[in-house]
């Protein structure tokens, strides 16, 4: 059992859009998911996610792939996990605030902070301070 996760999805997504930041060429899914080990089709899924969210905009045909919509020092981590799941109801990261039930502070408490480190940890992280980590093609 794995507590704290990123998705498949979120994965793909914040290293697929590292590795289209970091490239010298243009990206290509057959690229990406020859690099990241995964599904094209999965990685195809994504990545239309991520150019309805206006992170990502596609180019068809044999000059074609995957580019980034605006630079990558303007693009927040926080963007990218937030086009795949939604957004992050800060009211509400570990429970509902309204919800009876047994007193348990401290766990509570725990995951509050965990979760708002998380979030500041997107909130403040740029595509451009982790491009350099992705496997460039």
């Amino acid at each position: 059992m794995k507590i704290l996760a990123l998705s498949e999805a979120h994965i793909l997504a914040i290293h697929g859009l590292a590795i289209i930041a970091a490239s010298k060429e243009r990206a290509t899914v057959a690229k990406i998911s020859e690099s990241t080990n995964s599904s094209a089709n999965h990685l195809f899924k994504v990545f239309d996610i991520l150019v309805k969210a206006k992170i990502l905009y596609s180019v068809k045909g044999p000059a074609g792939g995957y580019f980034l919509k605006k630079p990558a020092n303007e693009i927040y981590l926080i963007e990218i996990y937030e086009a795949i799941s939604g957004k992050i109801d800060l009211d509400n990261l570990c429970h509902d605030k309204n919800a009876k039930g047994i007193g348990l502070g401290d766990l509570q408490d725990l995951c509050e902070k965990l979760s708002l480190k998380f979030v500041n940890f997107l909130q403040s992280t740029k595509l451009s301070d982790i491009k350099d980590r992705a496997d460039i093609i």
